[in-house]
């Protein structure tokens, strides 16, 4: 009779609150994980004489040849071996893509730049 009672007075099952529940945490929410646009880095060669830092931003250009990085109007690398998607996707944009650098090699004749 007491288990009655309580079943009554609470209104809804138990599963049927429960399961109301499982359709909230079904919803996105503010911490759930989201992957944005794929992160693309290259190795680029620099040129002898030119020092480059961590965190510079350098222009990538794609001609019909490699591709080649400037600092503002002057060339200071070039990029061999731009996968084909990269050089359609920088060649749609206008053929100019920015570059950041993520790494320098330990004798600062490459570096690594994450395109944006």
């Amino acid at each position: 009779m007491g288990a009655d009672f309580i079943r009554e007075q609470s209104g809804q099952p138990w599963r049927k609150r429960w399961n109301k529940g499982v359709d909230r945490l079904k919803q996105p929410g503010l911490f759930d994980v989201r992957f944005g646009s794929q992160q693309r880095t290259i190795t680029a060669d620099i040129d002898p004489g030119t020092s480059v830092q961590a965190g510079d931003e350098l222009v990538v250009q794609c001609g019909s040849g490699n591709a080649m990085v400037c600092r503002g109007q002057s060339r200071i690398g070039a990029v061999n071996g731009l996968p084909s998607d990269m050089r359609t996707t920088i060649t749609d944009c206008g053929g100019v893509a920015l570059g950041i650098v993520e790494r320098v090699s330990l004798f600062g004749n490459s570096v690594e730049l994450r395109l944006q």
